[in-house]
């Protein structure tokens, strides 16, 4: 029941087949595009020759699950899913995904550009066709920022910059309080997060506490970043803050631009999270894949539309509409400035271990972080708890966990 549940809930999105063909057999595509983007989808899909496309849109949030329980189903199964590339390793662990065939392998003639390439590879095989490359990076408009030292070279200086900013505005850098973003900052003072290849929590280390310390402050009386938000509200707070001027400065990704400039991309500029002081990418570097479920009734046809939604022409108009960083080097060529600034400010960061538990790190990571922002545990605290349920986690993989070294 708890399955059949599940997919009710992903059925319930269903916007109906799209496509110039509407009789025959159908290709079901389910997905998590924005709005916008859904509403891209569809053109790009009513303009495509071939069968129709029943679209059905799930949430990002919930992703993850909603599929493997859904997919490991098999009742009225997607012919091709877009995913998370984080997703990838346990879906393709679950048996849940097939191998690309040879004529859709994500390498030549196709252009792919290496960090695309890599996040469709998993244990030796190709099990996806990139669609897009995203990454956290600093977002800001044109002349919002003049006077202060820009881009910045460390986390110091940004936080030196937001400060400076934050005296005329109250608030200057627009941060959300989750464990994506937290890594970036521990990753960039010489820290990490967990390494299921050595069993390494990362987060028992001393820099790890300090962090977020530091982390929790910039919410606090004087910190550059606003308050903290209702739970569930970060995302529009961002936006409405960042379109009135309040927050100046926004680490987010490209899946945001377009709604940071109220409806166009026009005016925003980006630039690269610093690295640490050793000059190791910081920020979490990721994307999104289609990849075609091993239930599918029609494997080739989900293979020949994600080929369709990954053309360089397709992407590189959507790069200019949205912001979106293509995964070919012909349509990042033709993207225009904006999707490559984003591409060179994601180069700076850095891919979240390839494992199957890397997603599930985060369901631990993000609630201790918002306690330590709200004031309800200190970071020590906060932090001890995620080191035992990410033990836990390793246990179940098989994983020891590996302790630093006491002092």
């Amino acid at each position: 029941m708890r399955v059949f549940c599940l997919f009710c809930l992903v059925a319930v999105a269903c916007n109906g087949p799209r496509s110039s063909d509407s009789s025959g057999p159908r290709v079901r595509l389910w997905h998590n595009f924005n709005p916008q983007e859904t509403e891209a989808l569809n053109g790009a899909l009513e303009r495509r020759e071939g069968p129709a496309v029943e679209i059905t849109r799930f949430p990002f949030s919930r992703g993850l699950t909603i599929l493997s329980q859904a997919l490991a189903a098999g009742t009225e199964c997607a012919d091709l899913v877009r995913i998370d590339a984080s997703w990838l390793p346990a879906l393709v662990e679950a048996g849940l995904l097939v191998a690309a065939p040879d004529t859709v392998d994500p390498r030549p003639p196709r252009d792919w550009l290496p960090e695309a390439a890599e996040l469709a590879e998993y244990a030796g095989a190709i099990y996806a066709l990139p669609q897009s490359l995203d990454g956290l990076a600093l977002v800001h408009r044109a002349g919002s920022i003049d006077g202060v030292a820009w881009p910045p070279a460390s986390v110091d200086a940004l936080l030196d910059a937001a400060t400076q900013l934050a005296q005329s505005s109250g608030d200057s850098l627009g941060v959300r309080v989750d464990g994506f973003w937290f890594a970036a900052f521990l990753r960039a003072r010489g820290g990490d997060v967990l390494d299921p290849a050595t069993g390494a929590l990362g987060i028992d280390e001393p820099i790890a506490a300090t962090t977020l310390a530091e982390f929790g402050a910039m919410f606090g009386p004087g910190g550059p970043a606003p308050s903290l938000p209702p739970a569930g509200g970060e995302e529009r707070d961002e936006i409405r803050q960042f379109r009135n001027g309040t927050v100046k400065i926004a680490l987010t990704g490209p899946w945001a631009a377009h709604d940071l400039g109220n409806g166009t991309t026009d005016g925003l500029l980006v630039a690269p999270f610093p690295r640490s002081a050793s000059g190791r990418p910081a920020a979490p570097r990721g994307g999104q894949l289609f990849a075609v479920p091993a239930c599918a009734g029609d494997a080739r046809a989900g293979w020949a539309l994600a080929r369709d939604l990954t053309a360089p022409r397709l992407q590189a108009d959507w790069g200019h509409r949205f912001g979106i960083i293509p995964t070919t080097r012909d349509g990042l060529d033709r993207a225009g400035e904006l999707s490559q600034s984003f591409y060179r400010a994601v180069q700076a960061g850095r891919p979240l271990p390839r494992h199957p538990l890397t997603p599930e790190m985060f369901d631990d990571l993000t609630p201790a972080i918002a306690a330590v922002v709200a004031g309800d545990a200190t970071p020590q605290e906060a932090l001890a708890g995620v080191a035992r349920a990410w033990t836990r986690l390793l246990s179940r993989h098989g994983i020891a966990a590996r302790r630093p070294p006491s002092p």
